[in-house]
């Protein structure tokens, strides 16, 4: 279920202060003898991982703290995917934060500090007309990440549509509910149509959203990269278009598949979408990620709307292929 992104830390203020109880205790046993300072919170979701902003030896780093066994384990393939992507995304104008320590079994991961903001938040401070060029930078980005590892196999696109399925059952809001419901039929439908012999795959970000990529007006920083898996190539594409889309960012005024029109010809042409991937595989994972990101039932109305409306033009453009 997704969290309220600019509340997070005052949603769990007990479970944020006993964050960074652990995480001092840990940091003067990881880091004895080495020059660090723990400063302000950044990011919390509880049972998962806490973020805290700091310096280690003179550097800005951030502190990422495992809060569970479970995290644990996904924190270690996380940093096993941000050493292997960092010798080939070391260099502006496309980079992801340095590696810097990993302690596996104490679940504490320091990185250096993304410079800038996230590109999302950038945005909104620029007239709708300059906001194209950084958001086709953020499709450049993801190309980089991905290229060496992009091949082909044969498509498995069940379980995405029974994930899509379940996650739409929990959806609180009754404003939802309906639309969601047309969006589901039609990702069925489609499910049938896009039997085709092979589709894209890549080692994906997991997280991929304008957010998610740190902007200093040159260089674009990728943060929270996820463990190393492959995923269809459409899969963090959509992440992204779906994540802007349901924050009300449509620089264009244009909808394609209910997201921004001009977005998603960038992406589309970045990567060289053939006419099944632009009109087949990447709208279905666009149904996938508008269903899997039940929003929180305190969301704020004004996010609801942009998801209803989101929600309403994509079941709408899906009807023109089913």
């Amino acid at each position: 279920m997704s969290v309220i992104e600019s509340s997070n830390l005052a949603l769990y203020p007990e479970e944020a202060a006993a964050a960074l109880q652990k995480l001092t205790q840990l940091t003067s046993i990881c880091l004895k003898g080495r020059a660090y300072r723990l400063d302000q919170p950044l990011h919390l979701v509880p049972a998962r991982h806490a973020v805290f902003r700091g310096t280690l030896e003179g550097a800005d780093v951030v502190f990422r703290l495992a809060l569970s066994a479970k995290a644990r384990e996904t924190m270690a393939g996380e940093w096993a995917e941000l050493s292997r992507v960092w010798p080939h995304m070391s260099a502006p104008p496309f980079t992801v934060q340095q590696p810097l320590f990993h302690a596996a079994k104490a679940g504490l991961t320091i990185t250096a500090l993304a410079r800038g903001e996230g590109l999302l938040t950038a945005l909104w401070r620029l007239p709708p007309e300059a906001r194209h060029a950084p958001i086709a930078l953020s499709a450049d980005w993801l190309h980089k990440l991905t290229a060496p590892s992009i091949e082909t196999r044969a498509p498995n696109r069940r379980p995405w549509r029974m994930w899509a399925e379940k996650a739409a059952e929990k959806q609180p809001h009754a404003s939802l509910r309906s639309v969601e419901a047309q969006v589901l039929q039609k990702m069925k439908k489609l499910y049938r149509q896009i039997d085709h012999p092979e589709w894209r795959i890549a080692l994906a970000h997991g997280d991929f959203h304008l957010n998610n990529l740190f902007w200093d007006g040159t260089t674009l920083t990728g943060i929270d990269l996820g463990a190393t898996n492959h995923a269809p190539l459409y899969k963090d594409i959509a992440r992204a278009l779906v994540h802007m889309a349901r924050r009300g960012m449509l620089p264009s005024g244009a909808r394609r598949f209910g997201v921004d029109a001009e977005a998603f010809a960038a992406f589309s042409a970045r990567f060289a979408l053939s006419e099944i991937e632009a009109n087949g595989f990447l709208p279905y994972f666009i149904a996938f990620e508008t269903l899997i990101k039940v929003e929180h039932p305190q969301m704020p109305q004004a996010r609801l709307d942009h998801a209803l409306a989101m929600s309403e033009a994509l079941a709408s453009d899906l009807k023109q292929i089913t």
